[in-house]
């Protein structure tokens, strides 16, 4: 693990337990306005609100921060929050001294309902990582030795006072052993979750090796069949075929390789701005030659889309492998959908999407759907749902893998009986407009009786 790893580990942690929304984060804050409403209207104690109003700038400044950064990962951001974090647990701690220093006596049972409070805060939430967890737990083990102090009876202290000291530390002890405890076990498992990672990535590298071996045995097996059968046979027609039957071997290992290149994300793509409505209506103009009668198309396209910076061509296989799979999963017919719509920031997106705008190919067919066991496989290479010997396995991997090399994700959604929907999520690269020769030329295309044909 790097250390750039090591400190997003660590605040992940951090933005986990400080999540706005959390019913922990919701309820303490409700109970502190509570508590605070109560003691200033019914015991008149006039500090509270000037404690609570402070107390919740910095909790508000800690969001902000947060925030601002979602994505910070860095050691200087870190321990910028770890000082916020002391921040907040100083000013919650001055409460609980508070209360116990008051003239009144039954305000010290607060006053140790709200340390205990804390002190259990820290462990439900905080106490993973050892820097977070001290910078609680030194305000509030400065409070309890505090607390212990003011027991103080002269001459000498007192029974009393030594008996405090020796429960104040005694406490504080344990605390430290027991975040030390919770570190230890969150470092253990993030070790088990990386060797488990590394184990799911050598299995990988197995069935891939496995795989590709498979295949190139086939098509080898071809071209040495066929070159042999040439050998053997004095027929010009004969001879021909033969050739034909290797060279179409060589195409289709040729073609393996490019979908194990588009694989491995490192495939030579050459990215330009291209219009995505232009680029889908295409496809959909290509997979009309191929569709059964019994299925009908249809494509729209939000107007004035951005333009998305990507390999034309690899855009254009994605999309039809997405096609020809929906094709696929509709023996006895259906509908199949092609859709461009724009993601900008501020709509609702997928959780897996950064903060920014992105295109959005989609291809819907009415099949039968995805078996909800597979749907999280979907992407894997050599995984399929066709019947043995319908395909290699690698075409969805190979979009996935285009949509990664392009700075973009592939996403798959299906229902059991209701068919399915692939998406392939891109950058937009600006908020150009299509030309209007495109605009005419998409408008034509959308016009055509085919690409409306009802299912049978």
């Amino acid at each position: 693990m790097t250390e750039e790893d090591d400190f997003s580990a660590r605040l992940d942690v951090l933005r986990r337990a400080e999540r706005v929304r959390s019913p922990e984060f919701v309820a303490r804050i409700l109970l502190m306005l509570i508590g605070t409403a109560a003691g200033t209207l019914l015991l008149d104690l006039t500090f509270l609100p000037y404690w609570l109003a402070s107390y919740y700038s910095i909790v508000a400044l800690e969001k902000t921060v947060l925030g601002l950064w979602p994505h910070a990962q860095s050691r200087r951001f870190f321990y910028f929050m770890v000082a916020i974090s002391a921040l907040i647990a100083t000013a919650y701690a001055t409460l609980p001294v508070y209360l116990w220093l008051h003239p009144d006596p039954t305000l010290k049972f607060g006053a140790m309902v709200l340390l205990v409070g804390a002190v259990l805060n820290v462990f439900l939430v905080r106490a993973r990582v050892w820097q977070i967890s001290a910078a609680y737990m030194v305000p509030l083990g400065l409070a309890f030795l505090i607390i212990a102090a003011s027991t103080w009876q002269s001459p000498g202290g007192g029974a009393l006072f030594y008996t405090s000291v020796i429960l104040a530390f005694s406490i504080i002890g344990y605390l430290l052993v027991a975040v030390y405890e919770a570190n230890q076990a969150y470092a253990k498992f993030l070790e088990t979750q990386r060797q488990f990672f590394q184990a799911q990535k050598m299995e990988a590298i197995g069935t891939l090796a496995g795989g590709i071996a498979h295949d190139f045995n086939n098509l080898l097996s071809v071209v040495q069949g066929n070159l042999e059968l040439m050998d053997i046979t004095e027929e010009e027609e004969a001879r021909h075929a033969c050739a034909r039957e290797a060279l179409t071997a060589c195409w289709r290992g040729a073609a393996l390789t490019r979908h194990l290149l588009a694989l491995g994300r490192t495939s030579m793509l050459e990215p330009r701005r291209i219009d995505p409505a232009h680029a889908l209506f295409e496809v959909e103009r290509l997979v009309r030659r191929v569709v059964p009668a019994s299925i009908g198309l249809s494509a729209e396209a939000e107007p004035d889309l951005p333009q998305i910076l990507a390999d034309e061509t690899t855009l254009q296989a994605a999309l039809l492998n997405l096609a020809i799979n929906a094709r696929d999963a509709m023996p006895e017919g259906g509908s199949m959908h092609f859709e461009a719509r724009h993601l900008p920031t501020s709509a609702a997106r997928p959780a897996f999407l950064p903060p920014k705008d992105f295109v959005a190919l989609s291809v819907t067919d009415s099949g039968g759907g995805i078996p909800p066991d597979a749907i999280d496989k979907i992407f894997d290479p050599f995984f399929s749902t066709k019947p043995k010997g319908r395909g290699t396995g690698l075409g969805l991997a190979m979009v996935e893998g285009f949509a990664r090399q392009s700075s973009g994700h592939a996403h798959a959604e299906s229902q059991p009986g209701k068919g399915s929907r692939f998406t392939l999520y891109l950058p937009a690269r600006s908020q150009t407009t299509v030309p209007p020769t495109a605009q005419k030329a998409q408008t034509a295309e959308r016009a055509q009786p085919v690409g409306k044909r009802a299912a049978v």
